[in-house]
């Protein structure tokens, strides 16, 4: 057996999962197709960032990669959501929730290069051709011809997974029909340690407050829209996003260069087989507009931490079957929630937007409401503390 675990991928979900589960004791090896991240510096910022959840955080900081992403990560404390036809608004504040913050905004750059340096370890260049599972072990075939065997397999090789097609695993799901356009803008008034989104009839527009005082935008527009967002020149794009969001913070300007990626949801038909488990988008896809994509991904990992605790003993089976029952019901369950919310806001029929706004207020003043719609939001988790206590 050349391993106890063998995880594809040395993203961010891959890195960290290899990282956890050493620490748990178990013989770990990391395959990756592409080239090791380098590290972000200066004034340039990744266009890919994540929204980090608290639990996301904690996760991190047990595992010593806080200290080496923090000077480059913005943590916000305040979330405002409001729609563009009602005009009404949800406010969140992580005081009234009994948090010290809401999250933090973190490159995708920073992470996945602390995580891989800390493995040190991570065999890059070594793409994943073929699978093959047996009562005792599972042995991965890399493109070079080269053979891994282990007890167990990891799939965090993202959303078109090579290692999820091998084992013929299925995914269902659908297109939203639009992009999201992502860049970094300077901002008239700052961001005031802030998240902002507004829900236009086009889809959400967000604006996430980065470490310098820029603003991250993820503006998930529809086909026809995001193709005239790309063509306008920066001084134009600009206005648009201004106007986009209200004028909230200011005028916008100055925008890096843009990108822009499909809208889709899809889940795996299955997250496990008899050795294998898929972790984070190989798993599952969500749409952006709740930043919930990589926060998802550690919570896998996290349920994986509790399943296999003993590297003695493994991934029992029955321990298998409860982290699949528990994972698909938590996907489930956050995807129909985002899914929901995209079809209520995406629209501008006066009688929904009527009902909308009154249901946006009404969720600002009632504590279960409000508490419900930030496990969507925000992907507070059930059961988690009040001002109060």
């Amino acid at each position: 057996m050349d391993c106890d675990v063998l995880v594809v991928g040395a993203g961010a979900v891959g890195a960290v999962a290899a990282l956890g589960l050493r620490r748990q004791g178990y013989r770990v090896r990391v395959l990756d197709a592409g080239q090791p991240m380098e590290a972000p510096t200066g004034e340039a910022i990744d266009p890919r960032v994540f929204a980090l959840s608290p639990a996301s955080i904690e996760l991190l900081e047990s595992l010593d990669l806080w200290p080496r992403l923090a000077p480059r990560a913005q943590g916000y404390a305040g979330m405002t959501v409001w729609d563009a036809v009602s005009g009404s608004d949800i406010r969140f504040r992580a005081a009234e929730f009994g948090l010290d913050g809401l999250g933090a905004i973190v490159e995708n750059a920073a992470l996945v290069s602390a995580a891989q340096a800390a493995l040190d370890d991570v065999e890059f260049g070594a793409a994943l051709a073929a699978v093959d599972e047996t009562t005792d072990a599972v042995t991965v075939t890399t493109d070079d011809g080269r053979p891994v065997r282990a007890r167990t397999l990891l799939l965090a090789d993202g959303a078109n997974s090579p290692g999820r097609q091998a084992l013929g695993i299925a995914v269902s799901g659908r297109g939203y029909g639009g992009r999201a356009i992502v860049c970094h803008l300077r901002s008239e008034r700052g961001h005031d340690v802030t998240a902002w989104q507004r829900f236009l009839p086009s889809g959400p527009v967000a604006l996430l407050p980065l470490f310098d005082g820029r603003v991250s935008l993820v503006w998930s527009a529809d086909d026809a829209l995001a193709d005239r967002l790309l063509a306008l020149d920066d001084a134009a794009f600009s206005d648009a996003v201004t106007e986009a969001t209200a004028g909230r913070l200011g005028a916008l300007h100055t925008p890096t260069r843009r990108f822009a990626f499909p809208l889709r949801r899809q889940t795996a038909e299955r997250f496990t087989t008899r050795r294998c488990v898929l972790l984070g988008d190989a798993a599952h896809v969500v749409h952006p507009l709740a930043g919930q994509g990589v926060n998802l991904g550690f919570d896998d990992l996290r349920a994986l931490l509790v399943a296999m605790p003993d590297p003695d003993v493994g991934l029992r089976a029955a321990a298998l079957r409860r982290y699949e029952r528990a994972r698909r019901a938590d996907i489930a369950q956050m995807s129909q929630g985002i899914d929901g919310l995209d079809r209520l806001f995406s629209t501008a029929n006066p009688a929904v937007s009527t009902v909308r706004g009154f249901g946006l207020h009404l969720a600002d003043v009632v504590t279960p409401l409000k508490r419900r719609f930030a496990e969507v939001a925000l992907g507070v988790k059930p059961g988690f503390p009040s001002a109060s206590g």
